[in-house]
């Protein structure tokens, strides 16, 4: 009998509740969490900033950003003491220090235990929205793009569009110098992570904008009625009377956003 995966219903090799990608995606936002409590901070207490090289201060918009801010911070910590909880009590382990960044880590080291928990599915949702939620209120610079994580220390990693590198803030080598990667190869490598996850119209979207394939979920319907992109599998209906639900996948959504011809 074929496991499919909770969150995107494509199938699950390891009869697990949640597909690998899926949980690469859970694993990708408790591991920005702390880069994001860093632009947190500078929202909250209204210090200068520099955005596309030009230095302003956040308190054009202070007021509503650091009331917006400080509540969906305090929600996002809710959600993740709500799962640490869950994790520290079903698999006897200490919890971490009660501070955001703490247990975001401390999370991540279990990420494949709760890929095979019933609650997977849950888990990867409230995260995800919680965390996109903070993404919204902080004033990131637009024109930073995702560009995984560091493979030495596991911190996220982001560049402007057009370099050709990226950095680590976190990492030096052994003689002192910062560690690059190639965003090409990142990118493609991301790609290829995500590119047969297979989701709603705007799970799909969701996903190709993570990695830089900015696409919403409007766009993605209006290829639909268009035929240049078409379901490749329908999950069970929401009710027991409704239609089924169509699944696209990232690959050809992505496809679709560079031009190239989805074969039926």
């Amino acid at each position: 009998m074929n496991v499919l995966c909770d969150v995107c219903g494509s199938e699950v090799a390891d009869q697990a509740h949640l597909c690998s990608r899926c949980g690469w995606r859970l694993r990708w936002d408790l591991e920005d969490i702390p880069a994001l409590m860093e632009e947190l901070e500078v929202t909250l207490t209204g210090r200068a900033r520099m955005s596309a090289g030009v230095l302003r201060r956040s308190s054009e918009r202070r007021l509503p950003f650091h009331i917006a801010a400080s509540d969906k911070a305090h929600t996002l910590k809710h959600v993740l003491v709500s799962w640490a909880r869950l994790v520290s009590d079903e698999r006897g382990v200490r919890l971490p220090a009660d501070d955001l960044v703490s247990i975001s880590r401390w999370l991540v080291k279990h990420v494949e235990w709760l890929r095979h928990h019933p609650a997977g599915g849950e888990v990867v949702a409230e995260v995800h929205d919680a965390v996109q939620a903070v993404r919204m209120v902080i004033d990131r610079p637009p024109d930073r793009l995702y560009a995984g994580p560091c493979d030495a220390c596991g911190m996220p990693l982001y560049a402007r569009p057009g370099d050709a590198e990226v950095s680590c803030r976190h990492c030096l080598t052994e003689d002192g110098e910062r560690l690059f990667y190639d965003i090409a190869a990142r990118r493609k490598w991301m790609l290829g992570e995500i590119e047969n996850l297979l989701g709603s119209s705007s799970y799909v979207a969701m996903v190709a904008t993570s990695v830089g394939v900015k696409v919403s979920s409007s766009t993605v319907r209006m290829w639909v009625k268009r035929r240049k992109l078409v379901p490749r599998e329908y999950a069970p209906p929401l009710k027991p009377d409704g239609p089924p639900r169509p699944l696209y996948r990232v690959g050809d959504v992505v496809a679709v956003a560079m031009g190239v011809v989805v074969a039926a």
